[in-house]
């Protein structure tokens, strides 16, 4: 059958954030985009489905759905997640709390009561962390056997307790599996229905990491499974007979099968789309180097992309000491969004976040029952938010309640509530600026050779603001930057990413045992795919290698473009890494040898891409004026509001302005201009003035 017989050809991407889920759907055979936006709810599956409701595309109508959710990073942030056991080497169950002795730099650095966030809030406590006698030597073969008794006496402590979920993480597994298999057996017959992961999640050294990844896993994976299979429930209930892939923190899209396996790695799919669309934008809009951010309801997620590709960490953090041990996509994110809460800080000054109002019951601009002032609300006094634009009409704003709430808070500092409304406003872009700066210029990274890049429905109308903060001269606005994230979920491709730690000299000698390791890869890859039903026609596999030099315990990740490892490319390797080391830390030991720690593979298949028609409407881009109290100034201002989706290429609008879209609203700053590129891209610059002072 044909792709224009297929009686099912939507392709949609649904995107769960912290107050809206956001959903865009393309039709293959015409090109025709339709695009909603509905406020989340607790069972996402539910919003899943209003989300298909609000662009009126039946669920059997739908090729293709793509997902990001949040259900993991809420039951950890919120710590709702199973109560979880962690069975370690007799010696190592404090891993968890122990790390690397790492702590961030902020208000609390030089506190002696600091402590780690996992152990103010454990996501296992520590009486639930059992020791057993066991160990293997680095090489995988035995020092001392599985005590197996010892297993079984606290697998049955573990049911006393009312455990559901057992992490186990042994020493050396991820060279043989064999103690952490048995183990996970004995487990099973002591707990029966309880969910249990082992370092087969991801075999790789750096114990602190793998057993954190472990026991992060276990403690959302129960949440995200159940999650899993109750959507693909109510989505059969609907009719739905196409694919369901869902977003990964790799940067590509999984089957339910494969995302079941590692639900850990989905804690933040969402902003993870997002992106992927942005390094997709990297090259259309010819801006290689973007620094994006993407501000939704309850935080921002911020990513530096360099040279329009994704940027990836294998150290992926999201409170000090829970560190995940997979290269995922690097991105990080702040507590700032637009349902932040106004309130004061522990100091007594205003703070915006990271308490966030949510979707229930939201800003109080929304008249669901917030009380709090939120960032929303202050825009929303500012007059940037206009009441009858926002949201495309779907949720009138009130004004006058977001001036009283503001109004009322603002007492507390001897404010009136545009002073409070405009410093919030201030507070926020400086907070997501902060953010910005450290993973670019504290990583040595110079701002003014990239572009801001926002999405989100908030992301533009800070962004200006931002990237006046930030030194950056250039602010790109994608086109429907409220459905970026969403989008950038339907230009992702399949990719499935597993890795093995092997130990072993990068020398000629062994570069057929190397190539051997990333053959198994392949071959585990590909036959799992084949088994879900997957077309491998198109597949490819992309790898890498983490190598350090003998003697240390810290690797580094290096990406290999050659498909066979041989005795040639082991002469480009280790001169590859000596210059690597070099780059990264300003001096290499080339009298060393380089070990090879882990092998790793990719297996990558394009998707289908589809072009979303986003011609411009008919019309004139003009809309209204209004009076616009514009953040930096002292007065409020009667200043122009223009349709995006009516601008033409090349049209042009000055600041101050407001550039007004069914999701998103942009504002353009005093002195600065926004035009619209041949890709309909908003582009937002300095004004240049030619030397008779006229305008140009």
């Amino acid at each position: 059958m044909t792709l224009e017989d297929h009686p099912a050809d939507w392709i949609v991407g649904i995107d769960v954030g912290g107050t809206f889920t956001d959903i865009i759907g393309l039709r293959r055979r015409t090109g025709e985009t339709r695009d909603g936006k509905v406020l989340s709810t607790p069972e996402q599956e539910i919003g899943v489905l209003a989300a298909l409701e609000a662009i009126d595309v039946a669920p059997h109508d739908v090729a293709e759905i793509v997902h990001g959710h949040t259900v993991g990073i809420n039951a950890l942030l919120s710590r709702a997640g199973n109560r979880t056991a962690l069975l370690a080497t007799h010696g190592h169950r404090d891993l968890l709390d122990i790390g690397r002795m790492h702590r961030e730099f902020g208000d609390r650095f030089y506190d002696p009561t600091w402590l780690r966030p996992h152990q103010e809030r454990p996501i296992v406590t520590r009486d639930a962390r059992f020791g057993v006698a066991e160990r293997l030597r680095y090489d995988g073969t035995e020092l001392l056997p599985l005590d197996e008794e010892a297993v079984r006496s606290a697998a049955r402590r573990m049911a006393e307790q009312g455990t559901e979920s057992v992490a186990i993480c042994f020493m050396n597994s991820y060279v043989n599996p064999a103690h952490e298999q048995r183990a996970a057996q004995i487990v099973a017959e002591e707990l029966p229905g309880a969910y249990v992961q082992t370092s087969a999640l991801y075999p790789v050294t750096r114990e602190h990491e793998r057993t954190a990844t472990v026991a992060l896993d276990a403690y959302v994976g129960p949440t995200v499974v159940g999650y899993l299979r109750r959507l693909v429930d109510r989505l059969d209930e609907q009719g739905f007979a196409g694919t369901l892939w869902i977003m990964m923190m790799n940067g590509g899209v999984a089957t339910i099968a494969d995302a079941s396996r590692a639900p850990v790695f989905q804690l933040v799919s969402g902003p993870v789309g997002g992106v992927s669309g942005s390094v997709k934008l990297a090259g259309e809009a010819r801006s290689p180097h973007l620094l994006t951010m993407d501000v939704g309801g309850t935080s921002t997620d911020v990513a530096a992309i360099r040279g329009g590709k994704t940027p990836l960490t294998d150290t992926w953090t999201l409170e000090t000491g829970l560190t995940l041990t997979m290269p995922l996509v690097d991105v990080e994110s702040i507590g700032s969004g637009a349902g932040s809460i106004i309130r004061a800080s522990h100091l007594g000054n205003i703070a915006v976040g990271p308490a966030s109002a949510g979707s229930v019951p939201g800003p109080v601009c929304y008249g669901r029952g917030g009380t709090e002032p939120t960032l929303t609300d202050a825009c929303a006094a500012l007059g940037i938010l206009q009441p009858d634009l926002f949201a495309n009409g779907a949720i009138p704003l009130d004004i006058d309640a977001a001036r009283r709430a503001l109004a009322e808070a603002a007492t507390q500092w001897g404010m009136t509530d545009a002073e409070l409304a405009s410093a919030a406003y201030e507070i926020a872009c400086q907070d997501i600026a902060a953010k910005i700066r450290s993973i670019s210029v504290y990583r040595g990274l110079d701002v003014q050779e990239f572009a801001l890049q926002p999405s989100g429905s908030a992301g533009p109308m800070l962004a200006d603001r931002v990237g006046q903060i930030l030194g950056v001269g250039r602010v790109i606005v994608p086109r429907s930057p409220g459905q970026f994230s969403a989008l950038g979920l339907l230009r992702s491709d399949l990719m499935v990413t597993q890795a093995q730690s092997i130990m072993t000299p990068l020398t000629p000698d062994n570069a057929a045992g190397i190539e051997a390791a990333f053959v198994a890869l392949q071959d585990r890859i590909r036959v799992e795919l084949v088994a879900q039903g997957v077309d491998v026609s198109t597949l490819r596999f992309d790898r890498a290698f983490f190598g350090m030099y003998r003697g240390q315990t810290w690797d580094n990740r290096l990406p290999i473009a050659d498909d066979v490892i041989t005795t040639e490319t082991v002469d480009r390797l280790v001169p590859a890494f000596h210059a690597f080391y070099q780059e990264s830390y300003g001096f290499s030991a080339a009298e060393l040898p380089v070990v090879v720690s882990t092998v790793e593979v990719t297996a990558v298949i394009p998707r289908h891409q589809s072009t979303p028609d986003l011609s411009p409407d008919e019309g004139d881009a003009f809309l209204r004026t209004a009076l616009v109290l514009v953040p930096g100034t002292a007065v409020p201002a009667e200043i122009p509001i223009h349709v995006r989706e009516r601008m033409r290429p090349n049209e042009s609008v000055d600041g101050p302005a407001l550039i007004a879209e069914k999701f998103a609203t942009t504002l353009v700053l005093p002195g600065r201009r926004a035009f619209v590129d041949d890709d309909l891209n908003l582009i937002i610059d300095r004004r240049a003035e030619a030397v008779d002072g006229t305008q140009r």
